[in-house]
């Protein structure tokens, strides 16, 4: 009895597990929200990399609207670049680490805000 009680219990703990990352999905409008307060100085508004700050740049920062370019980066990779900066991917050093001021769940909005509205893209093996 005891041990159809745990097994009943464990599974209800798992149920649950996945049922809340599954409803903590990326949120795109928040995305947006971070996107317009951290990125769109230097990547621009719509991600062509021709904010105001860009012009100072060398080199400029990527295009972000570049499905091209976006389809060959995972989502890691992307959360790895705006959490750590591009020097700890080997890009620009210009391009600063956001993972001390932006929460990683908010890393993650960004990510997908990027993918669905102005790439309009995901990764490609």
């Amino acid at each position: 009895m005891k041990n159809g009680i745990f097994i009943l219990t464990l599974v209800f703990i798992c149920a649950l597990f996945f049922y809340t990352r599954s409803s903590q999905a990326a949120d795109s409008a928040k995305g947006q929200e971070v996107y317009n307060t951290y990125c769109a100085l230097c990547h621009g508004p719509t991600g062509l990399g021709d904010g105001v700050g860009a012009a100072a740049l060398d080199p400029k920062p990527r295009d972000l609207s570049s499905a091209t370019l976006l389809e060959s980066y995972t989502d890691e990779y992307l959360v790895n670049v705006i959490t750590n900066g591009g020097g700890a991917v080997g890009k620009s050093p210009a391009m600063p680490p956001w993972g001390g001021v932006v929460s990683p769940e908010d890393i993650q909005n960004v990510v997908a805000y990027i993918r669905k509205n102005l790439c309009k893209c995901e990764y490609k093996k």
